[in-house]
């Protein structure tokens, strides 16, 4: 859809800043993209911290499966700590799926991309704009920065050193700069750290984009998000803790680095063709307004708490709507979608999905299991250099351990056990926020029981004990975490005490401590203060899990002060125990003085909709639920409420839409089960019916025994039900013709029908075998599934968007096969003669997962037993439609075991029935002899060799 895709990363870019630069005409080149493409929120992910994220960006995967789990790692050489690398990646991004298709790509200041992989295009990597050395002393590039080699030169001279900046070049940052004392305040060196650092990558990357051939280019600047970090506090409006002399000095820094954004990509839009898709795209947002927080978190990467979930996407190209919204987006939506663009598969092992609100005409989307198991040349570093650098930690231990290497230096292990335990708490934390419950709660356990003193780990332990259902455990959890807390306050405490009489003795002033005391007395400060208001929030949260609403409420009463600047985690937590107590009145005042507060937070949206829903207001409940999903798309909630809502409205198709999406997202869904199988009754569809009331059943055990810590549970009447429907086959033996009938009248066509892969390419061979004229063009060829070929008629596929009356008749007296889906498409008014064939579900879905593998492409997300459902339905379907035309439709069921035991009694009941003129020995020895050994079942059988 697109000749070449140019990706701009602007960390932490957020409409929220954007859209009042907008309205003021500021960014005129954004605004000249998002008017001639689309435009929405992109949802982050949890914990938001840029380097996990920036690799789902590029990956379409979450962290747990790319392998990049922080800011920094152990170092296996020194045994101390660096910053991240790329080594730890465990999948292909992007630049390497498209290298393994002949596109090149170019890459600037991705992050991590250090060391530059060695792909066909450059990879310029994150390390190329620090500045290293002051500006009269060398600044040589580092070693693994740039590839190819031979580029190293030219981009050396291109980066910009702080100390190069003109002062006029701070001025639109910063206006009074000349009123700054630069040698007590070091904010305005800051920004043109920050500045320098920008536009480097921005030379680098404008030079690469004329001069070296690039299908896709990837450029990532984290200037908003320093900018953001360092100036946000003084961003309009000022806040009350917030002194007026900074303000006037710095409140225009964060505007202005917008503004520099807007510039440079007004280069890029000048510098690309109409054939060029540009897009653009935030890893998270930042809270500009009220929601800003006064204190950071005591740990490391405290600051994210200054990011907001939504980030940016903005896309304009050849295809892409013009002037739209699109909703629901995430991250992990980027790569399945310039994939798209390029027209490659997505992996299906990727948790995102194409963004196909964006396209004019959706394109068809086809995957693959996984890229990473496709074999060629993806530009990825030589196998042995990427390694898990956790791993590798734990090797060099051991190394240590048996003495093969000096241990190292105590500063720097403690440094690398610290940062090692900060790797597992992300991707920890990636799990809980995956749903991949019992892992992370295995996790957090070792991670609290290694390091008691850190109750961040007791916090999450019990947030996700509560996120499973196991209020038992999170009591558990809770109890110690009290413990553990009054512990180390006192702990603290003694340690303060200690201190002061030390400094005491020593007659040191509170002025005279170095930095380093004083940084070592606020911690322990901060360690020593417990504060009662936390507290009471967890447990309101431990009683509304156990059912105690009106306890709960109390103990949120009394936690009102950990309402940290309006943050709303309290609101929603008020009421859910209101709406739980029926109080719907109540429950939507609180969800909407959450609005008031945050009105882009899709939480109290689904609130909503629970209220009105509980009101039997169907048309404002899916108002609110719709809302929310726009929001965050990967909400399964929302989507079972638009299914509810819109049943009650009596949309039943959309409605099982919805329902199955929330089934996609979450396919241990009880409720949602439960009401499609309603659904799928109302539709006279009893075999879907069915399955859905069993997967009710199933998964409200599986939830049961997740809650009691059990094994998954082996309900071996259940698995009887539902093998029972494999073991069928999809019949439409009641309709079936046994007598006799006469030679085809003029006109009469006769049909091979049956689901894909029961046997339809077998009957044909025999039918020509007999003598039978078939209507078949050739036009797809034998191959390693169907060695004797498929004798189709290509129009035939196209029946239900084009008539069939085009070309049924050239089938006049002939025979044409038509696939059982197909059926109800035949043209009225005609006489036919159907031979349907029967194979037991099992053996089909097996032969048609086989012929999918034999083709590289990748097979349903369905289960085998949803799958056999939904084909058992389609061919009730079809005998619904053939019975009604009983007149003028003949059918005869064949039995694909039986055809291949007792060839010859199949050639002569098919000869039978279709007026006994055709060579009956010669369609017998048209079945394959190899077919007799493997046409049992799956386990003995090689469905790919057989004809079907």
């Amino acid at each position: 859809m697109t000749n070449k895709v140019l990706l701009l990363g602007w960390d932490a870019a957020d409409w929220k800043i954007i859209g009042p630069l907008l309205d003021a005409g500021r960014m005129p080149n954004l605004e000249r993209l998002a008017r001639g493409g689309v435009v929405g929120n992109l949802s982050t992910l949890y914990p938001v911290l840029s380097p996990m994220l920036w690799t789902s960006i590029a990956t379409g995967k979450r962290a747990h499966k790319h392998g990049i789990h922080g800011f920094s790692e152990p170092d296996p050489v020194s045994g101390g700590v660096r910053p991240i690398t790329n080594l730890g990646r465990k999948t292909k991004a992007l630049w390497n799926i498209l290298q393994q298709n002949g596109l090149k790509s170019n890459l600037v200041g991705w992050w991590p991309s250090h060391p530059a992989e060695p792909i066909s295009g450059v990879m310029v990597s994150n390390h190329y704009q620090q500045m290293v050395a002051p500006i009269d002393k060398p600044w040589p590039i580092r070693p693994g920065t740039v590839h190819p080699p031979h580029l190293i030169e030219h981009l050396e001279a291109l980066r910009l050193h702080p100390a190069e900046l003109e002062p006029e070049m701070l001025l639109p940052f910063i206006p009074r700069a000349a009123e700054i004392d630069q040698h007590q305040d070091f904010r305005l060196a800051g920004v043109a750290k920050i500045l320098a650092e920008t536009a480097s990558i921005h030379a680098a990357a404008t030079a690469l984009i004329q001069l070296e051939p690039w299908d896709f280019m990837g450029v990532y600047f984290d200037g908003i998000d320093h900018f953001c970090h360092g100036f946000m506090k003084y961003h309009p409006p000022r806040l009350e803790w917030i002194p007026e002399a900074d303000f006037e000095l710095y409140k225009e820094v964060v505007n202005a680095g917008y503004q520099f954004h807007d510039m440079m990509l007004g280069t890029y839009l000048e510098l690309i063709d109409e054939q060029t898709t540009v897009i653009i795209v935030s890893d998270h947002g930042f809270h500009p307004d009220h929601l800003r927080p006064k204190e950071i978190p005591n740990e490391p990467a405290g600051p994210a708490d200054e990011h907001r979930q939504f980030g940016v996407v903005a896309m304009m190209g050849p295809g892409i709507k013009n002037n739209e919204h699109i909703f629901g987006a995430s991250l992990l939506d980027i790569t399945p979608t310039i994939l798209s663009l390029f027209g490659l598969p997505i992996g299906a092992d990727m948790d995102g999905k194409p963004l196909l609100g964006a396209f004019l005409s959706p394109p068809e989307i086809d995957s693959v299991p996984s890229w990473d198991g496709i074999e060629g040349d993806a530009g990825l570093h030589p196998a042995g250099t990427q390694s898990d650098p956790v791993d590798q930690h734990e090797a060099l231990q051991q190394l240590v351990e048996l003495g093969y290497i000096d241990k190292p230096d105590e500063d720097i292990e403690k440094a690398a056990a610290s940062t090692v335990m900060e790797l597992r708490y992300n991707l920890a934390r990636d799990l809980l926020d995956a749903n991949h419950l019992p892992e992370a709660i295995a996790l957090f356990e070792e991670l609290w029981q290694a390091n008691p003193d850190e109750g961040r780990f007791g916090v999450h332990l019990f947030n996700a004990q509560l996120k499973l259902g196991r209020s038992e455990a999170a009591q558990a959890a809770l109890e110690r975490l009290i413990q553990e807390k009054q512990r180390t306050a006192t702990a603290a405490a003694e340690q303060i005490k200690a201190l002061q009489e030390q400094w005491q003795q020593a007659e040191t002033k509170p002025e005279d401590l170095s930095q380093q005391e004083r940084q070592k007395l606020n911690k322990l400060r901060r360690r020593a203060g417990i504060n009662p208001h936390t507290f009471a929030f967890l447990r309101g949260r431990l009683l509304a899990a156990q059912g105690e609403h009106e306890q709960a409420l109390a103990q949120f009463e009394q936690a009102r002060e950990v309402q940290i600047h309006n943050r709303p985690s309290l609101g929603e937590q008020i009421a859910a125990s209101q709406l739980a107590l029926g109080r719907l009145d109540a429950a939507e005042r609180e969800y909407n003085a959450i609005r008031a507060i945050d009105p882009i937070n899709p939480a109290p949206r689904l609130g909503l909709a629970q209220v009105y829903s509980r009101r039997k207001q169907p048309r404002q409940a899916l108002d609110h639920a719709t809302a929310a999903a726009s929001l965050l798309h990967h909400l399964p909630q929302a989507h079972y409420l638009c299914g509810r809502s819109l049943a009650a409205l009596g949309r039943t198709t959309e409605a099982i839409t919805s329902l199955e999406l929330a089934l996609a997202q979450n396919p241990v869904y009880p409720h949602a089960h439960q009401l499609l199988a309603r659904l799928h009754k109302r539709l006279n569809r009893p075999e879907l019916s069915r399955e859905h009331r069993l997967l009710a059943r199933a998964s409200l055990a599986r939830i049961k025994a997740f809650r009691l810590g059990e094994p998954l549970p082996e309900d071996t009447d259940l698995e009887a039900d539902l093998d029972a429907l494999l073991l069928q086959p999809a019949s439409v033996a009641h309709l079936s013709c046994c007598e006799a009938l006469p030679p085809l009248a003029p006109g009469e066509v006769v049909v091979v029908s049956g689901l894909p892969r029961s046997g339809t390419s077998m009957l044909m061979q025999m039918l020509e075998a007999g003598g039978l004229e078939l209507l078949s063009d050739g036009k797809r060829g034998a191959d390693d599934s169907n060695q004797r070929g498929y004798q189709e008629f290509e129009p035939v596929k196209s029946m239900g968007r084009t008539p069939a009356s085009i070309w049924i008749e050239k089938a006049s007296g002939k025979a044409v096969k038509i696939v059982a889906p197909l059926l109800p498409h035949l043209p009225p008014g005609r006489a036919y003669r159907i031979l349907f064939l029967e194979r037991p579900l099992q053996q089909v879905l097996a032969s048609q997962m086989a012929m999918l593998a034999q083709s590289g492409q990748q097979r349903s997300r369905r289960s085998e037993r949803q799958l056999a459902a939904a084909f058992l339905q389609q061919v009730n379907n079809v005998g619904g439609v053939l019975q009604r035309h009983s007149q003028t439709v003949r059918i005869l069921s064949l039995d694909y075991d039986g055809a291949i035991d007792d060839p010859g009694q199949a050639a002569a009941r098919v000869n039978r029935f279709l007026g006994g003129q055709l060579e009956e020995t010669a369609m017998a020895q048209a079945v394959a002899p190899g077919l007799r050994r493997q046409h049992s079942g799956p386990s003995q059988s090689r469905p790919h060799d057989q004809p079907h």
